[in-house]
């Protein structure tokens, strides 16, 4: 059993050693990480479709997910 326990173990993000730098663990910083670069990818969509840069870079870094279906729902903004 004890055996299966330490082989069931090593799929978890859990047992990743603690990032020194900020003390979190491994599972918490690619969570951020993927929420952050959903956002990016938000920013520069909405960038794209004419919206203002600066404001969705910090829609984007905290909504991530909403920034990025929010983004997708915009209409693109002629420029006339």
């Amino acid at each position: 059993i004890v055996n299966y326990l330490t082989r069931m173990e090593l799929f978890y993000f859990n047992t990743f050693p603690e990032l020194a730098a900020i003390g979190l663990p491994l599972s918490v910083v690619l969570l951020l990480l993927l929420h952050c670069l959903m956002g990016l990818l938000a920013a520069q969509l909405a960038y794209r479709k004419g919206a203002d840069l600066g404001r969705w870079l910090i829609w984007g870094m905290i909504g991530g997910t909403g920034a990025l279906v929010t983004a997708l729902r915009l209409p693109t903004q002629s420029t006339e």
